[in-house]
């Protein structure tokens, strides 16, 4: 058996179910320190509801906030519910600010209202904040609890100051800070090296950063702020306000999380599906997410059917031309699909410009053009080879004709679709395939048949 495949909390779980078992809970809590949260939140579902009570209480606040914030909704309403008020609010005021703005957006008014009662006033304040940015906009995921220095206080005071917050609460991003003045308009930047690299006795204003173009508005997008991380090479950066104050930060974790959302949205939505369909998802949600889109790859089927039966009489008189229907559909839909999926990856990275929209077709057009002239050389020599009795030379001509008519089609229209959809303002990763392998079937059918029925 290959030891990598096993899960880290299997390990511990049989160990855990005997001492909650025999009610040895101080050798169980020192285990528990010794076991990292994600691994005891992905282990989570494997005890029965009174024991994730036990061993939620047996966890010290900041790690309990830890696998809290991993957990499932189901679960941390649960624990919730379940534990004494004391204990969920002090979970609550150690959680971060967007998972508490995630976690309260999923409540009911009424649960909703109960648990906003237990947060301080200012928190409270900051959680509806973040609440009340759009869905997928930066502000969602920035945290509003973190460090902040002063221009004038030394790299000492500095230090102690951060020192001071860090035992106090648990703010993000202890590797790097931003400095403001009094009215908290952001000023520049500077790492935790730097500070403990610096003489005790100088200010921070004379080793800080400036910051002039790392900065994110709250209410850019979350890919927008993934790419600028990436562009920068940067694991932290400030979010501004229009005047240019300093409201919170994103550190490279979320934009990790964010990255790992979109491609999996991407993937999904390209097979016409939904993230939830991966796990989640009902039979009913799933059956709603896709049949919209099947229901286009159908009617498109019918387009097909239609143009094969109008060309019924060329392909009775030579029936061999039928046979080469799927490898001539198929070698274009494959095009098209890898046409469409750089272009449409490309445009939600950024790596493609809408305005490069002729750019991107041409190069297209160029590799559908080469690929079909080599695969149509290639098919009609066979299909000549194989038939070499019964037809001429011009039955390889139509095979390799139509081959690479389809393939010069489809990866023109693999190219462009995403790119009109995109102008259109309709999402091209959800759009873009089921119309372009439809459009390819039938335009390469047709194209094929006609090119059949002209020459015989």
């Amino acid at each position: 058996m290959n030891n990598k495949s096993i899960q880290s909390w299997a390990l511990f779980i049989p160990e855990l179910k005997s001492l909650l078992c025999s009610k040895e809970y101080a050798v169980l809590k020192k285990m528990l320190r010794e076991i990292h949260p994600v691994d005891m939140a992905e282990g989570w579902f494997n005890f029965a509801a009174d024991e994730k009570l036990i061993l939620f209480k047996l966890l010290d606040t900041r790690r309990a906030v830890e696998v809290f914030e991993d957990l499932d909704f189901s679960d941390q309403y649960f624990l919730l519910e379940n534990s004494e008020e004391q204990s969920a609010t002090d979970v609550l005021h150690e959680m971060t600010t967007d998972e508490k703005a995630k976690l309260f957006k999923k409540l009911s008014p009424r649960i909703k209202k109960k648990f906003f009662s237990l947060l301080k006033k200012e928190d409270a304040s900051r959680v509806q904040e973040v609440m009340d940015y759009p869905d997928g906009s930066a502000g969602k995921v920035m945290h509003a609890r973190f460090i902040t220095l002063q221009p004038d206080t030394t790299a000492k005071q500095s230090l102690e100051h951060i020192q001071k917050i860090a035992r106090l609460h648990r703010a993000e991003a202890l590797h790097a800070f931003y400095i403001t003045d009094k009215d908290n308009i952001l000023l520049g930047g500077i790492t935790l090296r730097k500070l403990v690299g610096s003489p005790p006795d100088i200010k921070v204003s004379e080793i800080m950063t400036p910051v002039a173009v790392i900065k994110i508005d709250p209410y850019a997008s979350q890919e927008e702020a993934a790419r600028m991380f990436s562009k920068y090479d940067i694991s932290i950066a400030p979010v501004v306000d229009s005047r240019n104050h300093l409201i919170g930060v994103i550190v490279v974790d979320d934009i990790i999380d964010i990255i790992n959302r979109e491609a999996t949205e991407d993937i999904t939505k390209m097979a016409g599906t939904g993230p939830e369909d991966l796990t989640t998802g009902s039979v009913t949600k799933v059956i709603r997410l896709r049949m919209p889109w099947l229901f286009a790859t159908w009617i498109g089927g019918l387009i097909t059917s239609s143009i094969i039966s109008f060309f019924e009489p060329t392909m009775s008189r030579i029936l061999a031309i039928a046979a080469f229907i799927p490898v001539i559909a198929g070698m274009g839909g494959n095009v098209g699909t890898q046409s469409s999926t750089i272009v449409v990856r490309g445009l939600a990275t950024g790596e493609i410009d809408i305005r490069q929209v002729w750019k991107m077709v041409y190069r297209e057009l160029r590799v559908g053009v080469f690929l079909g002239f080599l695969y149509g050389l290639m098919l009609g020599t066979i299909a000549n080879i194989i038939h070499s009795g019964r037809f001429t030379l011009k039955f390889g001509f139509v095979i390799g004709l139509g081959i690479f008519t389809s393939m010069s089609i489809a990866a023109t229209l693999g190219a462009l679709l995403p790119m009109v959809f995109k102008r259109l303002n309709i999402d091209p990763a959800v759009a873009t395939a089921p119309f372009v392998s439809t459009a390819t079937d039938i335009i390469s059918i047709f194209t094929y048949l006609a090119f059949a029925a002209m020459l015989f």
